[in-house]
Parts: C-alpha cells; structure tokens; sequence
C-alpha cells in the first residue's frame, strides 16, 4: 500500500459504500466502518469526519470517472464500435468499487435527496444522452440512450434491489449489454444503400 494514506482512504471508501448498500446509511457507524477496514477512528477521522464526507468523495470519484467516460465518448465517431467500447466501459465501472456509489444512490435515496448531493448524477447522463442521441435527437432517440444505460445499471445491480428474478449476476449483466447495445445501434441512423 502506498504510503501516502491513498490505499487506506480508497479502502475506507469501498468498505464505507459497501456497508451503506447493504445496511443502509443511517444504519452504519464510523465506528463500524473504521474496524470493518482494521484501523482506529483517529485514523478514519484523518481521511474522513463524517459519513456525509465519504458519501461526498465516493460520489466524486464515480461521476468523475463517468465524466472521464463521457469526454471519451465525444472523441469518437459514432459506430458500432463505439457503442461497444462505452458499454464495456460502463459495464466495468458498474462492476467494480466506483459502482458501489451507483448502488448507494439507488439503496440510499433519502441522503441522495439532500441538496449537496441531489442532481449529481442528472448532469453526466444529459451529457451521456445528449452526446449518443445527437443534439437536436428526437424524443426516441433520447429516450433509446437513456434506456441503454438503464439496462446496463439494472443488469449490475442485484436481485434485492429489482421486484422480479433476473437470473444469475453473469446472465443480468450480459442481458443489460445485449439490450444496451441493440438500443444503442436504434439510434445510429441505417447505412445508406
């Protein structure tokens, strides 16, 4: 672990967003938090002083990273190839630790509905949209690449959160970007014959 404290506080924060998802946020202390990753609550307290705090980087680091995806995604023509780099893309961070605050806006909605936190999410997936429908889309089109990345969120989160089965976690999430993926390609306009 690097000795700038940077391993500590991205273990504190996966530890922390896991523990909200599965418990809940007003259910889960730092106290709990500082002994589920093994260290003291002074040392907690050095990284974060609140639980808002971690909400707070969490939520910073994943729409940071969605961002990076987005500005990525204006750099590429649009294609069939594109489409299957940025579901890939989305679908690795959906899966990995940065997913957990997409998953804690979800279990979480009350905290997500503060004014410091709500509307956060809003910006990135206009941008999403706007970028895959076009600028000037059409109420299908935008509506097409919404429900792209929502069949990407619903294949990576798990059965407790849907109120229907969705077969196993490998089955959901290759679902979400089939689906994905034939919305996405709706949108792009037919190859001219």
């Amino acid at each position: 672990m690097p000795r700038d404290g940077s391993g500590t506080r991205r273990e504190i924060l996966d530890t922390a967003m896991r523990l909200f998802v599965d418990q809940g946020y007003d259910k889960t202390s730092l106290r709990e938090i500082a002994e589920s990753v093994g260290v003291t609550k002074a040392a907690l307290y050095y990284h974060f002083r609140t639980k808002d705090d971690i909400v707070r980087a969490a939520l910073q680091d994943y729409y940071g990273t969605v961002g990076d995806v987005v500005d990525w995604l204006e750099t590429v023509p649009p294609g069939e190839a594109r489409d299957v780099e940025l579901v890939d893309r989305l679908r690795a961070l959906f899966d990995g630790p940065l997913g957990l605050a997409m998953r804690f806006s979800q279990a979480n909605p009350t905290v997500m509905n503060r004014d410091e936190f709500h509307g956060t999410s809003g910006r990135e997936l206009r941008r999403l949209v706007q970028i895959l429908a076009g600028p000037d889309a059409a109420a299908d089109a935008a509506l097409r690449a919404t429900l792209a990345f929502g069949a990407l969120v619903l294949g990576t989160i798990g059965d407790q959160d849907v109120p229907f089965p969705m077969g196993s976690v490998e089955d959901r999430a290759d679902a979400g970007r089939t689906i994905a993926l034939e919305l996405l390609g709706a949108i792009r306009p037919a190859p001219a014959s």
